[in-house]
């Protein structure tokens, strides 16, 4: 059994995560998650694990209390008292968490331990950093996945039929929080389009504008990224291909997000597999560190 840990200062995604792998306690569940979302999102769904050979064994974050709430309601039986008690007592690690600054220097602790790492969203703001955390995967023979959960998005499935064209993709995102956030908009354009664009530009249009990159791929799409809080909550993609057929897609689906990530995830932990490559990576943390320059 592949034994996996949980890390955050302030969890995130914990429990679509843990009941996932680990299954859940549905009375413990209903008394001790805080986080009505994800509540919703797993109620009922998970009495058993799904993943076959991989657990959730340790968990470490920086509220106990929330340690003790995600360990008692997804069947945990490790709550620790430092990150490293979890990185030196599993195989691979799941880091969920907000802060920036802390999920680099976690991923790096993760990697120079030898244990594969996810990352939810990026590792770093800053894309140099992000492959030079990439290079430290490669040279230990472990893997490190970064994404938000909207790169499986099912809604997006399909969009991108047809060669060439144009497409917008937007999310409502206010640019004090891109740093944060804007890898939800880099995943909704991947998961349409592909994780291999070919060229990626900031799109210039002035210091009032919001945020804008193109990306463009190998068949000629060009593909807009816009964040703003005058848009659609979450995803939308709308795209026209080079022969006139369009498309428009909401990306609203949160369960088969979820579903998926962690799908990708066990397969990672259980088989060394890369989900997505190693320059896919490299390329999210670019594309993010572009909406916000």
């Amino acid at each position: 059994m592949v034994k996996l840990g949980m890390i955050g200062k302030t969890l995130i995604h914990n429990y679509p995560y843990g009941a996932w792998f680990n299954g859940t306690d549905a009375e413990a569940l209903e008394a001790r998650c805080t986080k009505a979302w994800m509540l919703e999102l797993i109620r009922g769904r998970f009495p058993e694990p799904v993943a076959k050979g991989s657990r959730i064994t340790h968990v470490w974050a920086g509220v106990r209390e929330e340690a003790d709430a995600i360990a008692a309601s997804c069947l945990i039986p490790k709550v620790c008292d430092s990150p490293d008690q979890v990185i030196e007592s599993v195989d691979g690690v799941l880091v969920l968490d907000e802060e920036l600054d802390f999920r680099t220097e976690i991923v790096e602790d993760c990697l120079n331990a030898g244990k594969s790492v996810f990352v939810d969203k990026t590792p770093a703001l800053d894309p140099a950093k992000t492959r030079q955390l990439v290079k430290l995967a490669q040279a230990q023979g472990v893997v490190l996945a970064a994404w938000s959960q909207l790169l499986f998005a099912s809604e997006a499935q399909g969009i991108a039929e047809g060669e060439g064209g144009a497409a917008l993709v937007t999310f409502n995102l206010g640019q004090d929080i891109v740093d944060k956030y804007g890898i939800h908009l880099v995943c909704s354009a991947f998961a349409a389009f592909g994780c291999e664009p070919v060229h990626m530009a900031k799109i210039d249009a002035g210091p009032e504008a919001p945020g804008m990159v193109c990306l463009q791929y190998a068949d000629g799409r060009n593909v807009v990224l816009r964040a703003g809080s005058d848009v659609p909550a979450r995803g939308t993609v709308a795209s026209i291909s080079k022969a006139g057929d369009p498309s428009v897609a909401r990306l609203m689906d949160m369960g088969a997000m979820f579903d998926g990530s962690a799908a990708a995830l066990t397969e990672m932990f259980e088989d060394g597999v890369w989900p997505v490559s190693p320059e896919a990576v490299v390329k999210m943390s670019q594309a993010a560190a572009l909406l916000c320059d």
